[in-house]
Formats: structure tokens, sequence, C-alpha cells
């Protein structure tokens, strides 16, 4: 780390206590306006923080890349990631401090997928659940000022469910800045990113690997270079795993007989599907079924 880039606990405090609540919440105008709307680039040793641009016009630094929003953005910030900002005075919006060190698995292990900007920063048109994040962080706001009952437990449910959200929306291609990933591996990534976001729309489809590069403007050979590189499989590979994948969930949380399934997951027949299914998970349909009714 540079070591010119100061650390704070929250910007502009150099000492600060520990806080009784998992989370700190406040309006981004509330700290900003003591700096005349400008946060110089620093970093957090222990915070990650998830701010919410309700307004457009934010210049932001994060890492070495700079963006400017033209839409309401969410953007994810990791312990020891630089970051910077210049708001406008008629800015509106909430940033979310949470102690790592005090956190979930759980909300570790989503933090874990943001620590590069293109995956940290995500526009509204571009997020498929990006008002369900502003009512979660409207929902955080009411319990963080309120006293009633399990106050703490409603708190970091909604954090987590905050988390849960940003991570399932990253598979969208949601980044407003990856375009400025540079370089062959972040190409790569951006293409990798698009193929797993094509694939989520369309695995029930019959489509061969030609199929996907050609919409993706791509030639077979080339997706499955960017697959094996950042994914570590073939792209058809990761077919057939998505299509289980749908076909464990069917087998374990509904009735459905074999060959809806089959044809629900992907799969050309309901023999083809049981095939493929126990060369994959170990086990026929049948029995995986059995085993999660045990």
């Amino acid at each position: 780390m540079n070591r010119s880039i100061p650390s704070y606990e929250l910007y502009g405090d150099l000492v600060a206590g520990r806080a009784p609540d998992p989370i700190h919440l406040e309006q981004i105008r509330e700290r900003s306006i003591k700096h005349d709307w400008t946060i110089g680039v620093h970093s957090h040793r222990r915070l990650a923080q998830i701010f919410l641009f309700r307004s457009p016009g934010v210049y932001l630094t994060v890492g070495e890349v700079t963006h400017f929003t033209t839409h309401p953005t969410l953007l994810v910030v990791t312990p020891g990631i630089q970051h910077g900002f210049r708001f406008s005075e008629d800015v509106v919006g909430d940033v979310l401090s949470i102690r790592v060190d005090a956190a979930s698995d759980l909300r570790r292990d989503c933090f874990a997928a943001f620590e590069t900007p293109t995956s940290a920063v995500f526009s509204r048109p571009d997020t498929p659940h990006f008002d369900d994040i502003v009512v979660l962080f409207d929902q955080l706001r009411d319990a963080y000022h309120g006293l009633g009952n399990n106050r703490v437990e409603i708190m970091e449910t909604l954090v987590d469910l905050i988390t849960l959200y940003l991570a399932g929306d990253q598979s969208s291609l949601a980044s407003p800045i990856a375009a400025k990933v540079t370089g062959p591996l972040g190409r790569q990534v951006v293409q990798a990113q698009a193929f797993c976001a094509l694939l989520e729309e369309s695995y029930r489809q019959p489509w061969t690997v030609a199929h996907y590069a050609s919409r993706m403007g791509l030639s077979a050979s080339h997706l499955t270079r960017i697959c094996r590189a950042v994914l570590d499989a073939p792209p058809n590979a990761l077919v057939r795993q998505r299509r289980i994948l749908e076909a464990k969930r069917l087998l374990e949380y509904t009735p459905l007989p074999l060959s809806e399934i089959a044809h629900r997951s992907g799969f050309r027949d309901t023999a083809f599907f049981s095939r493929t299914f126990k060369v994959f998970v170990g086990v026929s349909p049948n029995a995986f079924r059995s085993n999660m009714d045990r």
C-alpha cells in the first residue's frame, strides 16, 4: 500500500473507538459537507463499505480507476482498497460501513468477490436487483435508528441480503467501468462474465459452443480458450454444470417427474439426463431425490 495514502476507521477519524453496532450507516452528505464535498483518496484496514449513490454526478476513484456516475450507482469497497470521491452539493446517498473482522463467514465470502474495480461498481440500468437493494437500505436505516426488539439481528440480516444481491448481480456484467480494464487477462475476465450471463439466460436451449460464441461475436475456439483460462473449464462443461445445478434444485424442491425435470433443465431426453446426472453427481436422479427426502 502507498504509505502516502492515509488509512482511517471512518474518513477523517484517525482514532476511533470500537462501536457497539456491527455496522455504521450515515448519509453521504453528513461527512462530505465537512470536507468541502471532497473525500480524499484513503483506505480502511478493517472496514468494508457499500455506497449507495441515489443521485448521479459522483466522481469516484477506486484503486487505479476513476469514473463519473451518470445513473444511480452502488459501489463496494473492501478493506485495503484505496478510494476517494468528489460530490456535488445536492448529492443524495448513503454509506454503509461494516467491520469485516466481526462479519459472518457468508458476508466475508461475498466481500471477497468485490476486490477489483470492475466487480465493485453497479449502475442501476445494468443491475437487476438495484431497486431491491435500495429498499433494503431504507429498511436498514429504519432499523439502525430504531430501538425495536432484535434490532441487531435485523440489521445483520438486511446487510447479508444486500451483499448476496450484489454478489448475484455480478454475473450480469453490471460494472460500468469494465471497459476500462486493460490487458488480455482483463478482457478475458469481461468476456467470461458475458458468457456466464448468456449461459444463465440460455442454458435450457439446445445451443452448441459455436452458437454461444457466435452470439458473443467470438469463434468457438476463442470462447473455449477464455473459459479455460478464467473459469478453469471448457464452455460445454460449464453448460452441463449449470443444467445439473437446475436439475438438483428441481429434484430437491419439487415433485416433478424426471421427464419434466430433464426438459426444464435443458436435456434432450430423460435417459440422457439420467446418465449425465449420474456421471456428474455420482448417483442417479432418483437416488439423489431419495437422499434429500431422508
